[in-house]
């Protein structure tokens, strides 16, 4: 069963033990701001938590985000009434995904589906997997829904731990698809008996530049004719989990990629298709 777009739909995960994050999944609705916030301590705390707590947060942080933008959508369009915020099963032209928001409106079918690809801790890694992922699930979609607005977020921290044994296990993770609250296999974990290394940090921002650069070219789809593996909307949330704030240069301004952009082509896009 879908969850609904307050998050009451599906028994929630596992406390994670981090106050802000388990809160916030229980909250009426959430802001985008309080997204990067909890995300932001998430990523701070992430090797205090186990394999299980670690799968909770990702969930409870992809659910948060979800519900962000479905309040700021439904600020621009008041009728959408049937989106609902939760992995739902969509067969599209080439095989069934699993669409983490989207609206299936009784007459017109699916008229809204957007892929979460939150990256939390393994960043170079899993970027460029993410940036293939949203590109596969528009032109899987289009092919069959034209009408369909499409839209992928990638939230982003500005820098990531590298060496550490939490760091390697969590690359494993996130290198491989996003999990679900079904569970999957348990990852490998690092033997205990390795010596630990010292905590090192490195910037994100070159990785992110790179990847900015591409979706750029990737948005854009501005009607139904257009190519089918372009997306309507794309948004890039970049934050520094140090300040728990979104980053005031990344993406560019006028890039079409930072949130209140992303909103903004989505509701366009979609009034021009299904409003009278």
């Amino acid at each position: 069963m879908a969850k609904s777009a307050n998050g009451k739909g599906r028994k929630p995960p596992a406390p994670t033990g981090i106050e802000q994050l388990d809160k916030l999944y229980e909250q009426e609705s959430c802001s985008i701001e309080e997204y990067v916030r909890a995300a932001s301590e998430y990523v701070r705390r992430s090797r205090e938590l186990g394999a299980g707590p670690k799968k909770a947060g990702q969930i409870r942080l992809s659910n948060a985000l979800g519900r962000a933008l479905i309040g700021e959508l439904r600020q621009q369009l008041p009728n959408l009434k049937h989106a609902v915020v939760g992995e739902r099963k969509v067969s599209g032209a080439l095989r069934t995904v699993s669409a983490d928001v989207s609206e299936i409106h009784p007459i017109d079918g699916l008229r809204l589906a957007v892929e979460l690809k939150p990256i939390n801790l393994a960043v170079g890694r899993a970027i460029w997997n993410r940036f293939g992922d949203i590109r596969t699930f528009a032109v899987n979609l289009h092919l069959k829904f034209p009408f369909c607005v499409v839209g992928g977020v990638l939230a982003i921290p500005t820098y990531e731990e590298a060496g550490t044994p939490e760091a390697l296990t969590a690359e494993q993770e996130e290198a491989d698809d996003e999990p679900t609250a079904g569970g999957d296999a348990e990852p490998q974990q690092v033997p205990a008996t390795a010596p630990q290394p010292t905590v090192t940090r490195r910037s994100t921002r070159h990785l992110i530049e790179r990847a900015v650069a591409r979706l750029m070219r990737a948005g854009g789809r501005k009607t139904e004719g257009d190519a089918p593996h372009l997306l309507e909307g794309i948004a890039v949330v970049v934050y520094d989990p140090d300040t728990g704030m979104i980053d005031p240069e990344l993406p560019p301004a006028t890039s079409g990629l930072r949130w209140g952009e992303f909103i903004d082509l989505l509701a366009l896009a979609y009034k021009s298709r299904f409003e009278e």
